[in-house]
């Protein structure tokens, strides 16, 4: 059985650990700002969490903005959770890469470039993985049906 973390305590460590983040605590995720997210993705790679697998890397598409969602595990401490950030810069949204924390990353990020328009910055090829390259928009935001 993976245990539960406790999410306000997780936020007053990394609060601690990582003086000038702004963390939210949910009661079932972590919700980081885009421009810290990497820092603290490096936080919950290290010691004591370990989350050492990317178990998967989404998005979803809402009215104000585009929701980046970590799935993380601890294989070491047997442990889960989520980590999201918000990109509300529709027109250009962008982030950190997190390939050089987690390799799965890589293709996961190039689906999210790919089906959303989400620009991961430092990310060591981004390319259409699903389309081609001259394809026009992003099928899996909401307003691709109404621009194309």
């Amino acid at each position: 059985m993976t245990a539960v973390l406790d999410y306000q305590q997780l936020k007053a460590d990394l609060s601690k650990e990582l003086p000038g983040i702004e963390i939210q605590a949910e009661s079932s995720f972590l919700l980081a700002l885009p421009e810290d997210i990497h820092h603290v993705c490096q936080y919950l790679v290290s010691r004591p969490l370990q989350m050492d697998y990317l178990t998967n890397l989404t998005a979803a598409d809402y009215p104000e903005y585009i929701e980046i969602i970590f799935h993380l595990n601890s294989i070491v401490n047997n442990t889960a959770m989520t980590l999201k950030t918000r990109l509300t810069d529709k027109t250009n949204p962008k982030m950190a890469s997190v390939v050089d924390i987690w390799r799965g990353a890589e293709l996961q990020e190039r689906e999210i470039y790919d089906l959303f328009g989400v620009v991961f910055e430092n990310h060591i090829g981004l390319k259409r993985i699903f389309l081609w390259e001259g394809f026009e928009g992003y099928p899996l935001r909401k307003d691709f049906a109404n621009g194309h």
